[in-house]
This record gives C-alpha cells, sequence and structure tokens, in this order.
C-alpha cells in the first residue's frame, strides 16, 4: 500500500511539473514532447531550427508562436507574437495590453530591466509621437529579465526573458503589437551550433 502511495505521489509531483513553463513548454522538450504539449499538432518547420505551433497553453492576447528546436539540446527558445492592437498616437491601448503582461510576469520573476529610451536625432521626441517613434525604429520599450545564481531555480531553467512592443511596419503608426521571448539554459550552446554551420 505505501509503495502505491508513493508511486501516485510521484505521478503527482510529475504532473505539476510537466509543461509548468512558458505556454506550456520546457527546456530540452524534443519535437515529440512539443507536440503534445500542442494537442498532437505536429510544428510547422520554418527554417534553422525554428518551428510554428500553436500550444495548448496559449495565452488569448498571442496568435502566433515560434519555437527554436534543436536535434541535440530539444527545446531551447521561445517567441509569442500578440496580435495587432489598435492604438492612438500616445500607444496608450498597447500600453495598458503590454502592463496587464507585464504585473504577472514581475509577480513571478521578480525585478526587470527597463529600457524606455528614443534616440536623440529623432524628430518624433513629444509624447503624443509615441507609436510614430517606435514604428521609425527611434523608440525602444522593452523589459528584460536575466537569471543569475540568486533566482536561477525560480526561472525554472529559463536565463533570460525579454518582452517589447513594435509595428508591423515605419508606416503602421496605429497599430502594434507585443513580442515576448523565453531564453532557457540551453540556449547560448544551441546557437552556438547553429552558427557553426555557416
Amino acid at each position: 500500500m505505501k509503495k502505491l502511495i508513493s508511486i501516485f505521489t510521484l505521478l503527482f509531483v510529475y504532473s505539476l511539473s510537466v509543461f509548468a513553463g512558458p505556454f506550456g513548454l520546457d527546456m530540452g522538450m524534443t519535437l515529440e514532447d512539443v507536440t503534445k504539449a500542442c494537442g498532437e499538432n505536429e510544428p510547422e518547420y520554418i527554417s534553422d531550427d525554428r518551428y510554428y505551433i500553436q500550444p495548448v497553453k496559449s495565452h488569448p492576447l498571442f496568435e502566433g508562436y515560434v519555437v527554436w528546436i534543436s536535434e541535440t539540446k530539444g527545446l531551447y527558445y521561445i517567441k509569442g507574437i500578440s496580435r495587432e492592437i489598435q492604438a492612438n498616437s500616445y500607444g496608450t491601448e498597447v500600453k495598458q495590453e503590454f502592463a496587464k503582461l507585464l504585473s504577472p510576469l514581475e509577480r513571478k520573476y521578480g525585478k526587470f530591466a527597463k529600457t524606455d529610451k528614443i534616440s536623440k536625432d529623432s524628430l518624433f521626441q513629444d509624447e503624443k509621437y509615441w507609436m510614430t517613434a517606435v514604428a521609425e525604429g527611434s523608440r525602444t520599450f522593452e523589459f528584460h529579465w536575466t537569471a543569475d545564481k540568486n533566482n536561477f531555480e525560480k526561472f525554472g531553467g529559463l536565463t533570460t526573458i525579454s518582452i517589447g512592443i513594435r509595428t508591423q511596419a515605419t508606416y503602421i503608426t496605429d497599430k502594434a503589437y507585443i513580442w515576448i521571448e523565453y531564453g532557457f539554459a540551453n540556449a547560448v550552446s544551441a546557437f552556438d551550433n547553429l552558427d557553426d554551420v555557416l
């Protein structure tokens, strides 16, 4: 009986840890593992370790997901892209959606490094041209988390997390999208292996 209870305990603990990472994806997952996390929908190959997926554990704001999966390292990088968000010239609406994402990320991963800057030579310094500056690439609005020896366990195998705002093109100043990227501890060596083929 004790043996049976311990087996159930192990299965319960395992079930809590399986698919516990971002969008239900964990470091080192194989293509088959990712397929399971996508409800058995096979990832669509793009190129150079990249696959387009639609995970079961997806966020309602995000409509595109790309993962990097190495044959030897498994899953090592994730990128999510939101639907386009209609916004006024100040970027109010997209900033609001961004804040909704930032809050749970901050609770989970702690303090972040904020980059909110505009190029000195930009013609769109005024806040009323916030979206125009983002569109032309002169404004950077990004937040970053980096794991270190003090918080590595909390990051669950992740070493970097980044989130930011962009537009699809320089002439689009009334719609923006939010992107989010997760890099796992195996990403550096996996990217190095990818670069070795060049």
